[in-house]
C-alpha cells in the first residue's frame, strides 16, 4: 500500500514564476474562481489595505499569471523546516507528498501553480474538494499533518493523523507556531529515512518531542 503524506499549503507564497500560465481550469477550481469573483473581498480574505488590494490582484491574475512548482510556491513554516532544495530524495518526497489546497485540491509538490489566495474554509471549498480528494486517497495509508480545517476536506480508510502537544504543569495543548516547524522536520524525516510504518516513529526525537503511540508530546 502506498504511503501519502498530507500536508497544508501555507498562506504565504512566493510572487512570479518562470512557467506558463495556466490559461485555463475546469471542474471544482473553475468553479471555485468563479465564485470568488461574486464574493465580498473583505470578507474573504480578512484583509485591509495593501494587503487586501494585493489578494484581490492575484486572484484576478490566476489564468494569465506564471507558475512554478507548488514546493517553490508555498514559503511558509513548514515548508522552510522541510528545506527541500536540500533533500537528497528529492523524487521521493514528490513521490509521497501531497498538499491539501483550497483552490486545486490535492496538490502534488512539482504541478505548475500560481499566485494565488484562498483559505480553505472559505466558499464551502473543503466541502467541495471532500469527495474527490478522498477518491484519490483509496488504497492509500495516509500519514495525516493537517490542521483541523483542511480535515473537513479529505477522508481515508487507513492512516494516521499526527499532531504534535506541549505539556505544561499537567496541562496539554497544540504546539502552535512552533508545531509548524517541527512538522517540516517531521516530514523532512520521514522522506530521508524512508518511514512509512507508525511504528518507526518512536525514533524521532528532534526538539524534546516524543512518540507517545497517539502524539508528539514536549514537557515545557
Amino acid at each position: 500500500m502506498k504511503t501519502i503524506i498530507l500536508l497544508p499549503p501555507s498562506e504565504g507564497k512566493a510572487d512570479g514564476g518562470d512557467n506558463k500560465p495556466l490559461k485555463s481550469v475546469s471542474g471544482i477550481t473553475a468553479d471555485l474562481i468563479e465564485a470568488i469573483k461574486e464574493a465580498d473581498p473583505q470578507k474573504l480574505y480578512g484583509l485591509k489595505e495593501k494587503a487586501l488590494e494585493k489578494a484581490i490582484t492575484v486572484n484576478k491574475e490566476l489564468l494569465s499569471s506564471k507558475t512554478m512548482p507548488a514546493i517553490e510556491r508555498y514559503t511558509g513554516v513548514v515548508y522552510d523546516a522541510i528545506d527541500y532544495q536540500t533533500l537528497e530524495n528529492k523524487s521521493e518526497f514528490d513521490e509521497k507528498v501531497l498538499i491539501v489546497s483550497g483552490l486545486f485540491g490535492l496538490v502534488s509538490p512539482t504541478d505548475l501553480i500560481p499566485n494565488y489566495r484562498l483559505k480553505i474554509d472559505k466558499l464551502k471549498a473543503a466541502k467541495s474538494w471532500l469527495n474527490s480528494n478522498s477518491e484519490q486517497l483509496k488504497d492509500k495509508f495516509v500519514i495525516d499533518l493537517l490542521p483541523q480545517a483542511h480535515k473537513k476536506a479529505v477522508k481515508y480508510e487507513n492512516g494516521i493523523a499526527v499532531e504534535f502537544v506541549l505539556k505544561k504543569a499537567e496541562k496539554k495543548m497544540p504546539a502552535g507556531h512552533q508545531g509548524k516547524h517541527i512538522k517540516g522536520r517531521f516530514v523532512r524525516w520521514l522522506i530521508e529515512n524512508n518511514i512509512t510504518d507508525p511504528k518507526h516513529f518512536k525514533d524521532f526525537t528532534e526538539k524534546g518531542y516524543t512518540w507517545t503511540g497517539e502524539v508528539f508530546l514536549k514537557e515545557v
